[in-house]
């Protein structure tokens, strides 16, 4: 909830949003709930599993509603 208000007081709706320190996938997730775009990086490769099964929920919730 915090990285969405985050996101939500720092950007707008269609920005792009950089994380180059993707970790869980947390800000991913708050850009998809509130229609940012979003360019996630990581380098552990089961933390970056873990951000995009958890982006592709969001994704799947936003369409489905």
């Amino acid at each position: 909830e915090l990285m969405q208000v985050l996101i939500e007081n720092s950007t707008n709706k269609g920005d792009v949003v950089l994380d180059p320190f993707m970790g869980s996938g947390s800000t991913g997730v708050a850009c998809v709930n509130t229609g940012r775009r979003f360019i996630g990086m990581e380098l552990d490769h089961g933390y970056f599993d873990i951000a995009q099964k958890r982006i592709e929920e969001a994704e799947r919730a936003v369409l489905h509603g």
